[in-house]
C-alpha cells in the first residue's frame, strides 16, 4: 500500500486562499482526500491548514468557507476573544536576534534568510484572529487528531529548524506550535516554548519538503504558494523546493509539486491589503487547479 505525505508551504493569507482551493481541486481531480495523508507537514500558513485538515476539516468545508456558505457556528468562522496586548515592546526597534547574522558564515551556517531575520525588530502584531479556527477545533492544549502532523519553526537564537510533532522533536500544544510557525519576524513577537524563542518556519525554507525524507513515505504532494516565476522571493523559494525535491527523489520518493500559475501569481501579488482579494484568489486557483493537478500526476 502506497504511503502518502502532504507538504503545505508558506504564503500568508493569499497563500492560504490559494492552498485551500488547490486542496479542493486535488480532492476532486485526483480523488484523494488530503486528510488521508499518512504525514502532514506544514510551514507558516501551511501549518494552520495542516492543523485544520488534521482536526477533521474537509476540502468541501474549505470551499464553503471561502464562499461564505458555512453556518455561523462553524469553527472556521470562530473569532478570538478580545484581549489587551501590551508586553512593553512597542516602540523598541532594536534587532530581535542580531547574533544570527554571525551564523550565516562558517561551519554549520544557517540560511541567509534566517540570519537576516534576526536583524528585524520584535513584532507587536497578534495572530489570534488568524488562528481562531484552529483554536476553536483543538483548544489551547494537546495535539491534533492526526498524530503524524509536523509543524516547522525556527529557533530564533540558534537559527536551526525544528519540526514540532515529528519523532524525537518537541510536541507542545499544537496551537502554540502553529503560532510559532506563523510568526513572521518583524510582524509578530517570537513564541516562547519551553524557554526558547521560535519564529516562522519559512525563515528556513518556504516549503521544508525535505523533512518528508524521514517520514517513510512513497509519494508526497507539495503545495508551494511562494515558488515559481516572479520576484526574488519566488526564485529563492523555487531553488529551495528544487533542492528539496531532489533529496526526496534520491530517497525513492515520488514528488508531485503544485505551484501557482502565472495568472494565480498575478492575483496573489495584486491588492495585498484588500481582504476581498483572497476570495478572488481562491476562485482563480480553484479554476486553475484541475490542470495543475493533472500536470503533477503525469
Amino acid at each position: 500500500m502506497t504511503r502518502q505525505g502532504l507538504v503545505i508551504g508558506a504564503g500568508g493569507v493569499t497563500g492560504l486562499a490559494w492552498s485551500s482551493a488547490t486542496l479542493a481541486a486535488l480532492a476532486r481531480t485526483a480523488d484523494w482526500d488530503p486528510r488521508d495523508a499518512d504525514v502532514l507537514v506544514g510551514t507558516s500558513q501551511g501549518s494552520l491548514l495542516a492543523g485544520l485538515l488534521a482536526s477533521g476539516v474537509g476540502t468541501e468545508e474549505l470551499v464553503r468557507w471561502y464562499r461564505k456558505e458555512l453556518p455561523d457556528a462553524h469553527p472556521l468562522l470562530a473569532r478570538p476573544a478580545p484581549r489587551i496586548r501590551d508586553d512593553g515592546r512597542r516602540g523598541k526597534r532594536r534587532p530581535a536576534s542580531p547574533a544570527l547574522l554571525a551564523r550565516a558564515i562558517g561551519p554549520g551556517r544557517i540560511s541567509p534568510v534566517a540570519a537576516l531575520s534576526g536583524l528585524l525588530p520584535v513584532g507587536v502584531g497578534s495572530l489570534d484572529g488568524f488562528l481562531a479556527p484552529l483554536a476553536a477545533l483543538v483548544g489551547t492544549d494537546g495535539w491534533v487528531e492526526h498524530d503524524a502532523t509536523w509543524v516547522t519553526a525556527l529557533d530564533y537564537d540558534t537559527g536551526r529548524r525544528v519540526c514540532f510533532g515529528a519523532p524525537g522533536q518537541p510536541r507542545p500544544p499544537v496551537l502554540e506550535a502553529v503560532r510559532a510557525s506563523c510568526t513572521v519576524p518583524g510582524q509578530f513577537p517570537p513564541v516562547r516554548i519551553d524557554g526558547r524563542r521560535y519564529i516562522d518556519g519559512g525563515a528556513h525554507s518556504t516549503t521544508n519538503a525535505d523533512l518528508a525524507v524521514d517520514a517513510r513515505i512513497d509519494e508526497v504532494v507539495v503545495l508551494a504558494p511562494m515558488a515559481g516565476d516572479g520576484g526574488v522571493l519566488q526564485r529563492v523559494a523555487r531553488r529551495q523546493l528544487t533542492a528539496e525535491s531532489r533529496r526526496l527523489t534520491a530517497a525513492g520518493v515520488t514528488v508531485r509539486v503544485l505551484t501557482p500559475t502565472r495568472a494565480d501569481r498575478a492575483l496573489m501579488a495584486a491588492h495585498p491589503r484588500d481582504p476581498a482579494q483572497r476570495f478572488r484568489i481562491f476562485e482563480a486557483a480553484l479554476e486553475s487547479g484541475p490542470g495543475r493537478v493533472a500536470a503533477a500526476y503525469r
